[in-house]
């Protein structure tokens, strides 16, 4: 269980209601959280995977058999969510050798509300993510996704559980005064760098995003019961729609989640690593 965060949130008439944030990594993350058959194989339009540990030349050998092309790794900083999140040159060497390409994607604890109403997390990250980017000669003109993990969900479930009646305009409120901020921040600090901005999340976080013109991407996140899917989904403004995660028993001995691209879309800002 995560830490508890105390958020301090204006009500109307001008009560301060003081919300306990107590979050289950990936408890209300919806359908991406139920059990899968999903199976890594050809014919199913999948273009990328995505995974949360280094991949080795063996497993990348076989998805590249797939014709899936892509690979989704992770930025993160040095004390790890997971061990073996951050995406490593040697994992680009072995890219490389398949003549693969590679999308990235910044994550550290965005599936907890706390990230998000922490002031200036959004200028640490994206320091953090342009260090990582520099190291990796990620080259100007591909993009780093940030992640939204469900937090515009979380922060519904924290109101029914209060007894407070919330809804999709609730929701919203919450990413415009928590989750924009954070972009905002992202935003300048990445000024100048050459790097486009994505997001992954929900379709609420994708449209607020977009339409505040703070990010170029978006990669729609498999959870359909999360704020705005459906109308974001029939839009077809996302480059990225993540699909159900497999079994390690289904995809070469890794748990990935396997995503389909928008088909009017070429560039999601994946890039070709060099040699080094």
């Amino acid at each position: 269980m995560r830490n508890c965060e105390a958020l301090s949130i204006r009500g109307r008439g001008g009560a301060k209601v003081m919300l306990l944030l107590a979050v289950i990594a990936g408890a209300l993350s919806g359908d991406h959280a139920l059990a899968s058959a999903v199976i890594c194989e050809k014919g199913k339009g999948y273009v990328a995977i995505d995974a949360s540990e280094q991949l080795s030349e063996d497993f990348l050998r076989q998805i590249k058999a797939l014709r899936i092309d892509n690979v989704i790794r992770y930025y993160d900083w040095s004390n790890e969510t997971l061990p073996g999140k951050t995406l490593t040159r040697r994992e680009l060497q072995l890219i490389t050798k398949f003549d693969m390409s590679v999308a990235v994607v910044f994550q550290h604890n965005n599936d907890c509300l706390c990230t998000f109403v922490t002031k200036g997390r959004g200028t640490r990250d994206g320091r953090r993510a342009l260090e990582l980017a520099r190291a990796l000669s990620q080259p100007a003109g591909s993009a780093i996704y940030f992640g939204v993990d469900g937090v515009d969900a979380q922060f519904l479930s924290v109101l029914r559980g209060t007894g407070i009646a919330g809804g999709e305009p609730e929701a919203r409120k919450f990413v415009q005064r928590f989750v924009r901020p954070y972009f905002e921040d992202v935003v300048q600090t990445l000024r100048n760098s050459g790097y486009k901005i994505g997001v992954y999340g929900s379709g609420l976080v994708c449209t607020e995003l977009m339409e505040a013109r703070l990010v170029s991407y978006c990669w729609l996140a498999n959870a359909t019961s999360w704020p705005g899917y459906g109308d974001f989904e029939a839009s077809k403004r996302w480059v990225l729609k993540q699909h159900l995660p497999s079994r390690k028993a289904d995809c070469f001995g890794v748990e990935v989640d396997l995503n389909s691209a928008n088909p009017s879309v070429v560039d999601f800002g994946q890039w070709k690593p060099k040699a080094f």
